[in-house]
């Protein structure tokens, strides 16, 4: 019988404030969704262990950052060390999908040449949607990024946003040629 392999990614989700992190961070980790909002005062963190190509158990350790601007100077070194980069937006709110480029900026200055992963939260209010789904097409296109749409709230897409990114993060490292026991 072959040995699983154990790892551990560490995740980062990062965007404006309230464009659904929290709630897609703790979805996928718990399975619940909580009505009403709470804004993450700098970072919080959850984990859940997955298995990848039925050989290999991730532990992910996904670090749910502030999106205010007032967290800006703690926010950068929760980044250090993470494998990947969930960018979030909302689909009913523009300026979060306008900041697209911010947040790369900000990933890239800690962490340059992780897997991202754009995702469009909220897919619930699509009688509210301002941006489109070709919008975020085009975006992730551009930079080369993994996109989905997702509702926390009605649990769509939420574990592909993580499996997803977790399966980008393993081909990252086995293209770089680094052994799996040293991610």
């Amino acid at each position: 019988m072959e040995e699983i392999a154990e790892v551990v990614y560490k995740v980062i989700v990062v965007g404006d404030a309230g464009v659904g992190k929290t709630s897609l961070a703790r979805r996928y980790t718990t399975g619940q969704f909580d009505e009403s909002y709470l804004f993450t005062l700098g970072v919080d963190f959850f984990t859940k262990q997955i298995t990848l190509k039925e050989k290999f158990n991730i532990k992910l350790v996904i670090y749910d950052t502030g999106g205010q601007e007032r967290f800006d100077f703690i926010r950068g070194l929760y980044f250090e060390g993470a494998a990947g980069a969930v960018i979030a937006y909302d689909i009913t709110h523009r300026q979060s999908f306008d900041r697209i480029d911010h947040w790369i900026q900000q990933v890239y200055q800690r962490c340059e040449g992780i897997p991202l992963l754009l995702v469009a939260c909220k897919t619930d209010l699509e009688e509210k949607r301002v941006v489109t789904k070709e919008e975020g097409e085009k975006r992730s296109k551009a930079e080369n990024m993994i996109f989905l749409e997702s509702s926390a709230k009605d649990d769509i897409h939420v574990s592909d946003v993580f499996t997803s990114l977790a399966e980008k993060i393993w081909e990252s490292f086995e293209k770089s040629g680094k052994p799996w026991d040293k991610i």
